[in-house]
């Protein structure tokens, strides 16, 4: 009855309680930082857009400080630049609206994980969500994702093998005749830092989508 009811639901309700050491770690920061947002994180963009960014989950710092997703940390700050230098987006921080966005960005887990990683039957819970998104977005025809966790929960979604669609930092999957998937490292500051990630990939990447959207 319980799977039945969150498979109605697109998005978890305020102070979602299915991951109980995800609660756990919620109440704990609501104590440390009581001026954070310390609660699940929805995606934010129109669900008629063609194009989905997936990322891992919300930072500590970053939005689940704000509320905002992608937004209050470096990683936020990071994208948004790319974003709005492709104009998919402008003017998105802590202080002003999203403006004139052109995608849809959401996250494979809603609510912050310890140390950031998630465990499979978090990813497994929280993929409801993720799956409803989709399907609802009956337009799409481009897919980001960022991190590996973000690219093996999408094909969760989808009901794909991993086998057929590995993880591969800058590859090009054709999902089917309407939806392409591109792979990315997160554009997280250690990745960056430790040049993992560089800014020319983030470059290629968001250039070949604004090709492939026609923008």
């Amino acid at each position: 009855m319980l799977y039945n009811l969150i498979v109605k639901l697109m998005e978890p309700k305020k102070n979602c309680n299915l991951c109980s050491r995800l609660v756990d770690l919620r109440n704990k920061n609501k104590i440390l930082f009581p001026n954070f947002f310390n609660d699940r994180v929805l995606g934010t963009g129109p669900l008629s857009s063609r194009f989905l960014i997936i990322g891992l989950a919300p930072g500590l710092r970053g939005a689940n400080r704000t509320g905002k997703i992608f937004n209050g940390d470096f990683s936020g700050s990071l994208l948004f630049n790319f974003l709005n230098k492709y104009n998919i987006t402008e003017n998105y921080d802590e202080f002003y609206k999203i403006n004139n966005i052109r995608c849809r960005i959401t996250n494979a887990v809603k609510c912050l994980p310890p140390k950031n990683k998630p465990t499979t039957r978090e990813i497994k819970t929280c993929n409801t969500f993720l799956r409803s998104e989709i399907n609802k977005m009956k337009k799409l025809s481009i897919i980001l994702t960022f991190g590996q966790i973000a690219h093996n929960s999408l094909l969760i979604a989808l009901n794909k093998k991993k086998s057929e669609y590995k993880f591969k930092h800058l590859k090009k999957h054709k999902i089917n005749d309407q939806i392409t998937l591109i792979n990315s490292y997160h554009c997280s500051k250690y990745n960056i830092n430790t040049k993992r990630l560089k800014l020319s990939d983030l470059d290629y990447i968001f250039k070949l989508i604004k090709e492939l959207l026609n923008l």
